[in-house]
């Protein structure tokens, strides 16, 4: 444990090991009356009954130089109380507290140490510096800078509205935030609540213009300025992929500038191969393929397998719109397992897709449901539907039991209207 106390007479002690005059001394808090020097202690002197792992006090008036020799620990203190208690500027008043310092002294100090130093770099970040107002208290943060004008083409300027001497446009971010501060008149003989109010107007006005350069900076950053055909060409030199990844993470180009957010893309276009590299091998794996020669010649069988699927699937679609239906026809059809064998025998002598006669079916069944809580229906069948068709259809249906006898004459008269 280490304690800090104020002594104004110690330049009587002496070390109890070295026996060096000290100002700056560590006294052991169980021998008694034994004092160490720091050059002593570092090293961990014993001596007599006093050991290097006793508690020890701090014990010093403050006058040990902290940052530059001639600057003691407590003068650091005052300067940095004197700042906060008087505000930065006011030298005279921050001297004065100081007392061993002029304010001359004191201003080369703080400016050397804590703006220009290694502190003031650490701490004050270059792009948030702060002025302050004429007349008034209180400070506004300064506009990011939105950086050099945008080099384009008269005819995209024209098109963008795009002033380059000024960097502005005909319509900027929030275009009417000028009215915020329009009417606004700072006097020094306002009121305080009169000058509170006004300088939130300014802060208000200020943000606004800080939003404005941020995204026209982040928009030079990422090039998202120009005409529709700079940006259409920017456009097509991606693939479709990566125009999906570039939309689905647009979002995060504002955290980063444009370098970071082509390493992103980049990274996430990599993982999205190796994924789907991933894939593959397990598809190999599945397939008992344990050689790369023979993935090549995998490949090149799923994919002529896909093709003489696809152009199976195109003949049939060209079969059926010309009208000719098979069984073959019929066991590549959407639908087909949820019809019975005796329905895919009467899809198969009409030439009927699954999928359509399982409509017909529901409609038929909805007509005769309502005609039998006797709500007057009339079933709707396509317009290219045979009278012959419908009347098998319905003697199907008839004969399931689905539609009752009593319904025959009023759906049968509907079927012949239909058709």
């Amino acid at each position: 444990p280490c304690e800090i106390k104020m002594d104004d007479d110690a330049q009587r002690y002496h070390c109890g090991y070295c026996g060096c005059d000290i100002t700056l001394r560590l006294k052991c808090t169980i021998c008694s009356d034994f004092d160490l020097c720091l050059h002593c202690f570092s090293a961990g002197a014993v001596i007599g009954s006093h050991k290097s792992d006793h508690p020890y006090q701090l014990i010093d008036e403050g006058s040990f130089p902290l940052l530059t020799e001639d600057w003691g620990a407590i003068e650091e203190v005052l300067l940095l109380d004197a700042v906060e208690q008087d505000g930065f500027g006011n030298w005279e008043d921050i001297g004065a507290h100081v007392v061993t310092k002029t304010a001359r002294e004191s201003k080369d100090h703080y400016s050397e140490i804590y703006i220009e130093g290694v502190i003031g770099q650490g701490l004050i970040k270059p792009d948030h510096h702060s002025r302050s107002l004429d007349g008034v208290g209180g400070e506004v943060p300064l506009s990011l800078d939105a950086g050099s004008p945008i080099k384009m083409e008269p005819a995209e300027q024209q098109e963008l509205g795009y002033m380059p001497l000024r960097d502005d446009f005909d319509r900027e971010y929030n275009n009417d935030a000028e009215k915020i501060i329009s009417g606004i008149d700072i006097y020094n003989d306002d009121e305080d609540i009169e000058k509170e109010l006004k300088l939130a107007h300014i802060d208000v006005y200020t943000r606004c213009l800080l939003e404005r350069d941020k995204r026209k900076s982040i928009a030079k950053q990422h090039n998202l300025i120009g005409g529709k055909q700079k940006l259409s060409a920017v456009k097509r030199k991606h693939s479709r992929e990566e125009r999906e990844l570039r939309t689905k993470y647009r979002s995060l180009a504002r955290l980063m500038d444009n370098e970071g957010y082509e390493k992103l893309i980049t990274s996430l276009k990599k993982e999205k191969n190796l994924k789907q590299r991933i894939t593959n091998l397990i598809k190999y794996r599945q397939n008992g393929i344990t050689r790369m020669e023979d993935c090549v010649e995998f490949d090149l069988l799923s994919h002529e397998q896909d093709r003489l699927h696809d152009r199976k699937d195109n003949e049939v679609e060209s079969r059926v719109e010309s009208g000719s239906t098979n069984r073959q026809d019929l066991v590549l059809s959407p639908g087909l397992t949820m019809l019975s064998p005796v329905e895919r025998k009467l899809c198969t002598s009409i030439s009927l897709k699954p999928y359509e006669y399982l409509n017909i079916k529901s409609e038929i069944l909805k007509v005769s449901a309502m005609r039998h809580i006797g709500v007057a229906s009339k079933p709707s069948f396509p317009k290219e539907l045979s009278h012959e068709v419908k009347k098998q259809l319905f003697k199907h249906f008839t004969r399931s039991g689905w539609i009752r006898n009593l319904n025959l004459s009023p759906i049968s008269s509907g079927l012949v209207n239909n058709s």
